[in-house]
């Protein structure tokens, strides 16, 4: 805990340092670290990977230091901080100015002391979290660091009132009999200078009682609360919103094309501007009276229609969407999930591939869940956009778009499903599979045939129960030499049990036969298939569901083994 000081006790940064022996650059770092973790603090909760990554990297960078300080001491103005004279910091913005967030309560210099690190740091966080919250009218900074009782962080402060005020001290030259006499000195002077312009005589002698009377100069409480209405009503007006009301009703007047490609070229240059100091709002206002303008019939000639839609394409840039989302992610912008969803929500197909990416990475529940539902809005609007993004050499793209074709039931995606499953990564050719179920599209049949010999099992499990729901019926003579191979034998029960059900489904009756031999059928001396085996055809009979193949299965209800006992009993059931 520190105490107030003098103004004129608090060091003034050196000019004429030159910075040996002291670790700047490492300051430096320290404090960009600080804002960044500052800044996850605001928006992620305590268990937060992004949160605690920042704040980790952030101990360590301490940590680092106390190998060439003992102590890091630092003084501040408005908008930098300064280690001996050395800017270590510096913000063009107050919003999150560190600098700002401290001179603006009085401190002036500010000490970390090893130890912060492991014992006060989330502590401090939370004190620099609450300073910012903090109402005008409320507690300020230095009373928050009172009640904390931060044992490893130490700070000097001024007395704001007397900042940059030279007091008057005792001594000569100020004593009350000069000040009286200087008092007596001036009253003669004005009295002689009177009767020089010949006033003296003019000057009342008497004053009224309605010179004083305050009635004629102050409003009464009605007025006065009025007034007071009037005046918060005009500190709390969104002028940025006014003045972009102005120009659209402006650009809405089709008479003047001039004037009009003059507007949409300010709006170009404001809408990264926007975006660039965390004004999603207002840069979701631009965007929404552009889409509005150029669904107006005779608003926009063909040159300014293009003008409007290039300031669109321009903000749905890949590199555009990529700049916004590490905005989001280092807490540039801020912004809530309705405001963020607000925006994307106008974005043209260009920002599919970036938003479709992020989407599946972000470890963000929320934005996560924001981001696919634009991502999705802006698909149903660019269908072909979408569809395009299939052939990306991303897989994580390409496979993102596979399942959301699926998803959004976007039938002209079927060729491109077919080519995605022969991709050379195993889970694009999974989502492709997916999508190819969900669509119902034969077109992808084929490559769910030559699918069944994928060197990942999951691929085959996948393509086996795509070919059974499809009830691919050309399916069961490539299903059924699939059971008969040394392969499946070799497999595991998974992958038996998706194969034969899959035949079942796509042989209907004809499958019987084969089926029915396989679950009750004895050899030579005996011997049966093996457990699995049995236990799959069962199951596959199952799945034809008709009387002759439940005859086959009431025939192995009394088996001697369990395993295909209880695996006929469920296919009676029709049971999954």
């Amino acid at each position: 805990m520190s105490d107030p000081v003098d103004p004129s006790e608090v060091p003034e940064p050196s000019l004429d340092w030159e910075g040996d022996g002291l670790p700047v650059e490492e300051v430096r770092a320290l404090f960009v670290t600080l804002g960044k973790a500052f800044r996850a603090y605001q928006l992620y909760d305590d268990n937060n990977p992004v949160r605690q990554r920042f704040v980790a990297t952030l101990k360590g960078e301490f940590e680092a230091l106390w190998t060439d300080l003992d102590k890091l001491v630092v003084t501040m103005d408005e908008d930098h901080i300064y280690l001996d004279g050395e800017e270590v910091y510096s913000s063009e913005s107050r919003n999150d100015s560190l600098a700002f967030l401290f001179f603006k309560d009085g401190v002036r210099e500010v000490t970390f002391l090893p130890g912060i690190e492991t014992h006060e740091l989330e502590k401090f966080l939370g004190v620099l979290q609450k300073a910012r919250k903090l109402v005008p009218e409320g507690d300020d900074l230095l009373t928050v660091l009172w009640e904390e009782e931060l044992n490893y962080f130490q700070y000097k402060s001024v007395d704001l009132l007397a900042e940059g005020v030279s007091l008057p001290e005792a001594g000569p030259g100020n004593s009350g009999e000069e000040l009286q006499a200087a008092l007596a000195a001036e009253d003669e002077e004005i009295e002689a200078q009177q009767q020089s312009d010949g006033g003296a005589a003019d000057a009342p002698q008497t004053v009224s009682q309605d010179d004083f009377n305050p009635t004629l100069y102050v409003l009464d409480p009605r007025e006065m609360e009025t007034l007071r209405a009037e005046l918060q009503k005009e500190l709390k007006r969104d002028m940025r919103a006014d003045v972009l009301k102005a120009l659209f009703d402006r650009l809405e007047e089709s008479g003047d094309r001039e004037r009009q490609a003059e507007i949409l070229g300010i709006l170009e240059t404001l809408l990264p501007n926007f975006l660039s100091r965390g004004g999603l709002v207002a840069a979701t206002n631009v965007l929404r009276e552009l889409r509005r303008l150029e669904q107006t019939p005779g608003v926009f000639d063909e040159e300014r229609m293009a003008q409007s839609t290039g300031i669109l394409d321009a903000v749905s840039a890949p590199g555009a969407i990529e700049e916004l989302i590490s905005a989001l992610y280092d807490g540039t912008i801020r912004a809530s999930s309705a405001q963020l969803g607000g925006f994307l929500q106008f974005l043209r197909g260009a920002a599919l591939a970036p938003l479709l990416r992020e989407s599946e990475v972000v470890e963000h529940k929320e934005l996560q869940s924001v981001l696919r539902k634009s991502v999705q809005g802006i698909a149903a609007q660019n269908r072909a956009a979408l569809v395009a993004l299939l052939d990306e050499e991303d897989g994580l793209i390409a496979s993102a778009a596979a399942r959301l074709s699926g998803e959004m039931q976007i039938a002209e995606a079927g060729p491109a499903l077919a080519g995605l499953l022969v991709h050379p990564d195993a889970a694009v050719r999974l989502a492709a599979i997916e999508s190819a179920i969900s669509l119902k599209a034969s077109v992808v049949a084929g490559g769910l045939e030559a699918a069944l010999q994928d060197t990942e099992r999951e691929v085959r499990i996948a393509a086996a129960r795509a070919l059974g729901e499809l009830r691919y019926s050309p399916g069961a003579k490539t299903l059924g030499a699939l059971i008969r191979s040394k392969q499946l034998r070799a497999a595991d029960i998974t992958e038996k049990v998706a194969v034969f059900e899959a035949f079942g489904m796509a042989a209907q009756e004809d499958g019987i036969a084969l089926l029915d031999e396989l679950l009750n059928k004895k050899g030579l001396l005996g011997k049966r298939e093996s457990t699995e085996m049995r236990a799959a055809a069962g199951l596959g009979l199952g799945r034809i569901g008709t009387p002759a193949a439940r005859a086959a299965l009431e025939r192995a209800t009394q088996d001697d083994d369990p395993v295909v006992r209880s695996a006929v009993n469920r296919a009676l059931r029709q049971e999954d």
